[in-house]
């Protein structure tokens, strides 16, 4: 049992710094991915699907030039046309809510940013009542704000003087799409630590005087579910700060009224599912996925053929901006400036996109504290020392035995706490145990046995 139990631990610290490792370089994402979803899909319906959909200005996207604008460098400033054209294409859809991230200003010189000829604001009325985004800050004193913009106020109940404060606008929507929108604060911009350390943090609600106002996201994710800025309630009286947004969601919050966006909660990539429809029909549903700009262009050339073939192929796309919440933003490369723990690179967008999908479907996912990992390792090693006591004809229904009641274990913990941990030590451990038990001679037998 001896040189079983040292050659397992020799093996074991190799396997355990090539999983911390692979934990720092992404190497086992897709291991991770596989483990999560499974850990997931049987959290007994705790989690719920999200509803986002990204309309991505990218790099492909070329703002539009006409007459004496042409001769400008192109530095990607979009226009008022520009915007007009992105919120018309996505009117044609008639989503059910939209949420506008950008907060651009316009150089009133040029030609398409003439009201007369850049019907922004019709653009704006052919939508659903918007939610639109503005910049706050508490750098400065208030006097220096250019013009007061009406934020909606929340009920509170408790103390809120530890909620992010601001004094001032310094970023505003744009008049024209504000005529049909609602103006919430998307960055806090005095709070320069929410994105800082791999951690991302974005606002929930952010706090001027004595009133409390609700974030972008949080605006937008009401006003998904249909549920009134005045049923949204900030409960900071007792335990655990939070959010109720009418009887639809419950959002764990931070005391400062933000809320840390998940690394790893199995949002990085599209999430869909099939059903049925009415004629038995196979159809997928996208319920957290994106579209370019050039991708929505192409609904309205129904007569060429690549389009019919972009069409087909992107049909369930074009189908969730109907039903899901739609979230217009920039995705450039220059855009993606916010590192998260996992090595990713985000852009606003993203991120913001990410945290309006955590709060619909309740994936406040994190990661096991170290002192449990460290746990689950000394737990294996005292397996390790008994399964290795045991005869060969028992040994490896043991382990087998052992194995099913270990993951079990790890999806029962995440279940009822949304805690999980990478499975790669775990699998490896386990497997390490199982060939050490039978290559390795285990000594002598105890007498009589």
């Amino acid at each position: 049992m001896r040189q079983r139990l040292l050659t397992f631990a020799v093996f074991g610290i190799v396997l355990i710094a090539l999983g911390e490792w692979g934990l720092r370089t992404g190497k086992f994402t897709r291991l991770d991915q596989t483990w999560l979803e499974f850990c997931i899909g049987n959290a007994g319906g705790k989690l719920k699907d999200p509803a986002v959909t990204v309309v991505r200005i990218d790099d492909g996207y070329e703002p539009l030039r006409i007459g004496g604008d042409e001769n400008l460098p192109n530095d990607g400033t979009l226009s008022r046309l520009d915007y007009a054209t992105i919120l018309a294409f996505v009117a044609k859809f008639q989503p059910r809510s939209v949420a506008f991230l950008p907060t651009p200003t316009f150089d009133e010189n040029l030609t398409l940013n003439k009201t007369d000829i850049a019907p922004l604001k019709d653009a704006a009325m052919k939508l659903p009542r918007l939610v639109v985004a503005s910049t706050v800050s508490n750098d400065g004193e208030q006097a220096k704000e250019a013009a007061a913009l009406a934020y909606p106020a929340l009920k509170v109940e408790g103390d809120a003087s530890s909620i992010l404060a601001f004094t001032r606008t310094v970023r505003y929507p744009d008049a024209q799409i504000l005529a049909n929108g609602t103006p919430a604060p998307k960055t806090v911009e005095s709070a320069r630590d929410l994105t800082s350390g791999g951690t991302l943090r974005v606002p929930l609600v952010a706090r001027r005087g004595d009133q409390v106002v609700p974030s972008l996201i949080l605006a937008a994710v009401a006003n998904h579910a249909g549920v009134p800025l005045d049923q949204i309630t900030v409960k900071l009286d007792a335990g655990q700060p939070r959010l109720l947004v009418g009887e639809v969601h419950e959002i764990p919050m931070e005391a400062d009224g933000t809320l840390v966006v998940p690394d790893r909660a199995g949002l990085g990539a599209t999430m869909k599912s099939t059903t049925r429809d009415e004629s038995g029909a196979k159809k997928e549903i996208e319920h957290f996925t994106s579209l370019t700009i050039d991708e929505l262009a192409y609904t309205g050339e129904e007569n060429d053929e690549v389009a019919k073939r972009i069409l087909a192929s992107f049909q369930s796309r074009f189908d969730s901006l109907k039903e899901n919440l739609v979230l217009i933003g920039f995705d450039r490369t220059a855009d993606r400036r916010l590192n998260t723990a996992s090595g990713e690179t985000l852009s606003e967008t993203n991120l913001l996109a990410r945290a309006a999908a955590t709060i619909q479907s309740g994936r406040y996912i994190h990661w096991w504290p170290s002192w449990a990992r460290w746990f689950a390792v000394a737990a294996l090693v005292a397996l390790a020392a008994f399964l290795f006591r045991l005869p060969r004809a028992k040994f490896l229904p043991a382990v087998f035995v052992a194995a099913l009641v270990f993951l079990a274990a790890k999806v029962v913990v995440f279940s009822s706490t949304l805690a999980w941990t990478p499975p790669f030590v775990v699998l490896s451990l386990l497997a390490l145990i199982a060939v050490v038990g039978m290559i390795v001679p285990g000594g002598q037998p105890a007498k009589g046995k």
